[in-house]
């Protein structure tokens, strides 16, 4: 069995097709964990999370962005009372494609995808999986999980995961000055900027080999993303 690390993917299903057609990854054998941040940005998060649920053996993070969503989908509160900073950063779209769906499909997706994200993931290789970083000072079980998914200093601040042999995050978007995967220290960055004009990154652990999609404005000609 072999592990295979996922980006944030924001809404871009055509993108997540992409790098699991062209990645060796072996659905059912293989292992898959998504770093978070299904949603927001392009039109088909409910796309997005159908492909993630089909996918056995499967660990999903959750991102700051899936928090939004899993907030609003518990709730669902009438647009004029929907949280406006999701909505501006990327949460129109997911809102928009979930009003497309039955209120039994809604409730599927928050129970069975959104309710089973986790916070942090620790493998047997003592690697730690993360969306936006932690403090490492800590131990990571004592850690807001709320500051798990906002936290940049991981990686901003150029410091070492200690106490893991590796740490993957996402996040913060390296397209800008980066197009592929990256490392600082033993701190890997899997977020190559999907939801703005970048690709969709999808890693395997221990070989680092990875696979990209194209760029996604080219997956959706005429579509805004973030």
């Amino acid at each position: 069995m072999e592990t295979y690390v996922l980006g944030d993917i924001h809404g871009a299903a055509r993108a997540l097709t992409q790098v699991l057609e062209r990645s060796p990854f072996r659905p059912g054998i293989d292992r898959l964990i998504h770093l978070g941040d299904v949603a927001d940005g392009w039109p088909e998060t409910p796309q997005c999370v159908e492909l993630l649920l089909a996918i056995p053996n499967s660990i999903w993070l959750q991102g700051n962005h899936d928090w939004w969503v899993a907030e609003w989908l518990c709730t669902q509160p009438p647009l004029q009372d929907v949280d406006p900073s999701w909505y501006r950063q990327g949460g129109r779209a997911t809102y928009e494609a979930y009003q497309q769906l039955s209120q039994a499909e809604l409730g599927r997706h928050f129970h069975n995808f959104f309710g089973e994200q986790l916070p942090y993931f620790e493998d047997e290789a003592n690697n730690l999986y993360v969306h936006g970083g932690y403090d490492p000072t800590l131990p990571i079980a004592e850690q807001d999980p709320f500051d798990l998914i906002w936290n940049r200093d991981l990686w901003e601040g150029n410091q070492v995961a200690s106490a893991y042999h590796e740490c993957f995050i996402g996040h913060t978007p390296t397209w800008s000055y980066k197009q592929v995967p990256c490392r600082t220290h033993n701190v890997w960055n899997i977020d190559q900027g999907a939801g703005y004009r970048g690709r969709l990154s999808l890693l395997n652990v221990r070989t680092k080999d990875f696979v990209q999609s194209d760029s996604v404005p080219e997956l959706y000609p005429g579509v805004r993303g973030r």
